[in-house]
């Protein structure tokens, strides 16, 4: 049998910990406690529910790498190296591309995005999110270049993934980069923690700081 535990602190100060089979309907709680177990519940059936579509789509759905992919709609990057997609799939996660393929442009009638600031790792990272909401940031597809399209096509999810990673990897080599990012694209919270990290190591990150900035 499958079991749930949860441990709740309510406001008597109570601590009940509990190891209660999934379907069962009997909580020994207070009438505080209830309300915060019943929760628990239904987020995790959420969340459950809510796995099982992802992993679904991902297994029956061939991704932009797959060799039976074919979209209607192409992006060649600088490498000139040809990166399919989905016109639907790509307008409903941009702003940008909505606009593109929806009113009459170029890249309407032939089927084809130029993107000469980027080569085909990138385009791939940017359009596999776009399909499956998963990315792995790479040298060939560092987080620096995809933010750079997120930000330039309105892909917000994508944004804010990218600002998560731009957060949680800043050290003394990449300090000044990412500080310039954050002025960039308007990065508060970059900004905010590269500032603290700047401070907090000041001793160690100020030389090369200032090297690099000469």
């Amino acid at each position: 049998m499958d079991f749930i535990e949860r441990g709740f602190n309510c406001s008597r100060q109570c601590r009940v910990y509990l190891r209660l089979p999934k379907n069962s309907q009997e909580t020994p709680l207070c009438g505080v406690c209830t309300p915060q177990l019943n929760e628990a519940f239904v987020g995790s059936k959420y969340a459950e529910s809510a796995q099982k579509k992802v992993r679904f789509l991902q297994a029956y759905s061939p991704g932009p790498l797959s060799p039976l992919f074919r979209g209607d709609v192409t992006f060649v990057g600088c490498d000139l190296v040809p990166v399919f997609a989905h016109r639907f799939i790509m307008a409903g996660k941009s702003t940008v591309f909505g606009k593109m393929f929806d009113i009459d442009m170029k890249e309407k009638e032939i089927g084809t995005v130029q993107v000469d600031d980027a080569d085909a790792p990138v385009l791939r990272s940017m359009v596999n999110f776009c399909y499956t909401a998963e990315i792995l940031f790479t040298e060939e597809a560092s987080v620096e270049e995809v933010m750079k399209l997120a930000h330039k096509y309105d892909i917000s999810e994508l944004k804010e993934v990218c600002e998560s990673e731009l957060c949680e990897g800043i050290n003394e080599e990449n300090l000044c980069t990412r500080l310039r990012l954050a002025h960039i694209y308007d990065i508060k919270t970059l900004n905010a923690v590269g500032v603290k990290f700047f401070k907090d190591n000041f001793d160690d990150v100020y030389p090369s700081v200032v090297e690099r900035l000469r």
